[in-house]
């Protein structure tokens, strides 16, 4: 069975109003200049997101753009700190990295799911990073107007005592909107 781009983006634009109590989310579109921003929420695995330290919890925070006309397709971008110290080695993590919906997750019962009731819509998305390869990232519409970010980082399995750029990684990033962007 074959379905046209805009036949899927009706039937996600169905499921958004569905999901969501009548509720807008144009409400999360950050225009020009804007940004959710934040970091790791505390108590969320980073394992394979920052470098190691035994200088305490490692810090990474994450700047998103969203475009709510596009999230069927490339619903924004993001951006991250950690371009000093970073698994990047002098670049950032993520730099204005496009974020693209998995198309395939649009014509699946999956786009219907809601991690919590606190969730108003979650829309899984690719994102490619600077030097790690390709991120799932479930970027997770709150009731609240905020936005969490879950980044997988898929790598094989690695032998213990590797490196976090050689290690699978996973974090939960808890975003807030700032209307002039996040300052990195």
């Amino acid at each position: 069975m074959h379905f046209r781009k805009s036949s899927i983006a009706f039937t996600f634009a169905a499921v958004l109003i569905g999901t969501s109590g009548c509720k807008s989310v144009a409400r999360f579109d950050t225009g020009p200049g804007g940004a959710f921003c934040g970091e790791l929420i505390e108590g969320s695995t980073s394992d394979g997101l920052v470098p190691d330290s035994d200088a305490g919890a490692p810090s990474l925070r994450l700047a998103l753009t969203l475009d709510t006309r596009h999230l069927v397709d490339y619903p924004g971008t993001l951006t991250s700190d950690d371009e000093l110290g970073g698994l990047c080695d002098g670049q950032r993590l993520f730099d204005n990295a496009r974020v693209r919906t998995v198309e395939r997750t649009l014509r699946d019962v999956i786009s219907s799911t809601l991690i919590t009731q606190d969730h108003e819509q979650d829309i899984f998305t690719w994102v490619d990073s600077s030097c790690q390869g390709t991120f799932l990232a479930i970027v997770s519409l709150m009731v609240d107007g905020t936005v969490e970010i879950r980044l997988f980082k898929p790598m094989k399995e690695a032998d213990v005592g590797a490196p976090a750029n050689q290690r699978a990684g996973f974090g939960v990033f808890a975003l807030a909107r700032n209307e002039n962007g996040c300052g990195f």
